[in-house]
């Protein structure tokens, strides 16, 4: 009887090891696949230092050090449209309308059924696993785990509260697409750094002009999403492949990469309503 057994489980044995085998060489060919970046083709997308400087703090999202983003046409499904007044749907839309055009040649668009990004508008608590209970959150977006060979995006959800603006839409759509939070501080609005970083403003007239402005999005901002949308820039690209086939000095790669142990502390801006009062 142990004579025919260990014939099938040393059959076991050399399929274990060549799945596993198999598996390790797919797995190099695809660390491969993101390593594969040409300086030069990314230089036409046509950016300057600032929208560099900031693509390279906020691109890099997974875990800081590796680019996630889309590699397939995004459907947008609002999954409470029934619960949502007209305001709040065209809200959704417009945010399409500004967005799509940034990631093309992929597309988004919204669907009624059967979408890969989900939207939950005005949704009475927004609340976060990593947070304590006690924090509350104007919106949320989660990104499907890495999964396996793939530091691609193939599915996300978007919440808003139901006391958040269309500004909060627009960041967490942001989040989705492949953005984090940024590290460093900038001299202008930055959408996806809200209420995260302090921004630097000339007035008051300034904030309460921006405030009143929906669906703002600066023009560093779009070409980041341009540049990361770019065919040169695969899912899984770390930063220091980028950095290092980008040709940065040290210098340029003490300016242009933030270290990421040093976040600012969190600073939370005043309610917009007492804002506009002013």
């Amino acid at each position: 009887m142990v004579k025919y057994v260990k014939y099938p489980i040393f059959s076991l044995i050399i399929l274990a090891t060549a799945v596993g085998l198999l598996s390790s060489v797919y797995e190099n060919a695809a660390v491969k696949e993101t390593r594969r970046f040409n300086a030069d083709t990314f230089r036409e997308t046509g950016y300057n230092d600032d929208e560099l400087s900031l693509f390279c703090d906020v691109a890099f999202m997974h875990e800081n050090v590796r680019v996630r983003k889309w590699n397939r046409d995004i459907k947008v499904e609002i999954k409470n449209i029934a619960d949502l007044s007209q305001k709040s749907i065209d809200e959704v839309d417009s945010v399409i309308a500004i967005l799509a055009p940034l990631i093309a040649p992929l597309k988004m668009e919204r669907v009624n059924r059967g979408g890969n990004l989900l939207v939950y508008r005005r949704v009475p608590e927004v609340i976060s696993n990593k947070l304590p209970e006690s924090v509350c959150l104007n919106g949320l977006s989660k990104v499907n785990r890495k999964s396996s060979y793939s530091w691609a995006i193939n599915f996300a959800m978007v919440y808003d509260g139901c006391n958040s603006n269309s500004q909060t839409l627009m960041h967490e759509f942001q989040h989705a697409l492949g953005l984090d939070h940024p590290i460093k501080i900038y001299p202008y609005y930055v959408t996806i750094g809200r209420s995260v970083i302090p921004q630097f403003f000339r007035s008051q007239d300034e904030v309460r002009a921006m405030l009143r402005e929906p669906f703002y999005i600066s023009k560093e901002e779009k070409t980041v999403l341009k540049m990361l949308y770019s065919s040169e820039i695969r899912p899984g690209l770390h930063v220091e492949t980028f950095a290092q086939k980008m040709g940065f000095t040290d210098e340029e790669r003490k300016r242009m990469i933030p270290d990421v142990n040093k976040r600012p502390r969190i600073i939370i801006y005043p309610e917009e309503e007492k804002l506009l009062r002013k």
